[in-house]
């Protein structure tokens, strides 16, 4: 190998530490046609204790995530932050509830637009929960097979929301390696975040099933908990809490409070 890199005039590091082979080509991430729209059914959002903004919404509720939405704008308009991943110690706390919940309230604004991205593709429910048929989704995008605007989900009554499942058109599930691409970084910055008024919350897997937080959080500005008061376990928490402590954390949300 010595021989041959002096005869090819090549560095030593070049045979041991190859360098990277020709990336793949970027799918484009402008909107070339309008995503497709749907309309939600309050009836399914309320079923799975969602924000429907209909009547029967339920005041205290809402005013707790008007809270949380107030308090996450804050910190992140003053720290120049755009994009939020919201993950729990384990399952069932909470936390998809949680980002779509966000998500309405911040759409509800008049002045901000958001982004949901269902980054949980080891069990994808945000599409799911919202009513939305369909498969395609972020797995599909950061493949290749399709360009974000195949995959984007907008809403003819919230027009300030717009969504990314995490289902996919696969006869056979992606791997969790596939959260490790360079796209999500470019997700971040695609064509449809124009004004400095889009923030994107990612709704992200459980952070002790493996490293898929830790893969997405690296392209985020931010990370948000949520526990569930009833059944989160404190050793849990704080092996989260450590796992993510190069992560800038926004705080935690307490779900199913007692109180």
């Amino acid at each position: 190998a010595l021989e041959r890199a002096s005869q090819d005039q090549q560095s030593v590091r070049g045979w041991v530490q190859p360098g990277p082979s020709e990336p793949p080509p970027v799918p484009f991430l402008g909107v070339r046609k309008p995503p497709r729209k749907v309309c939600l059914d309050r009836k399914v959002l309320q079923s799975n204790r969602l924000l429907s903004g209909g009547p029967d919404e339920d005041p205290i509720v809402t005013d707790k995530y008007r809270l949380l939405r107030t308090r996450i704008l804050q910190i992140m308009q003053a720290r120049g932050w755009k994009s939020l991943g919201i993950t729990s110690p384990s399952v069932k706390a909470g936390k998809t509830v949680t980002s779509i919940n966000l998500a309405l309230t911040i759409a509800r604004q008049d002045d901000y637009r958001v982004v949901l991205v269902d980054a949980d593709i080891r069990k994808p429910s945000v599409a799911k929960y919202m009513g939305i048929e369909g498969t395609a989704g972020l797995p599909d995008f950061l493949s290749g097979k399709l360009p974000v605007d195949d995959v984007l989900v907008e809403f003819e009554d919230q027009p300030r929301l717009a969504v990314m499942p995490g289902g996919h058109n696969w006869e056979t599930g992606p791997t969790p390696e596939i959260l490790k691409s360079s796209l999500i970084r470019d997700l971040m910055k695609s064509a449809w975040d124009r004004d400095s008024k889009t923030i994107f919350l990612v709704d992200l897997p459980p952070v002790l099933i493996g490293d898929d937080v830790i893969s997405v959080a690296a392209n985020l500005d931010a990370l948000l908990i949520v526990v569930d008061e009833s059944s989160t376990n404190i050793d849990d928490l704080k092996q989260t809490v450590e796992l993510l402590s190069d992560f800038n954390l926004v705080g935690t949300v307490m779900n199913k409070s007692t109180e």
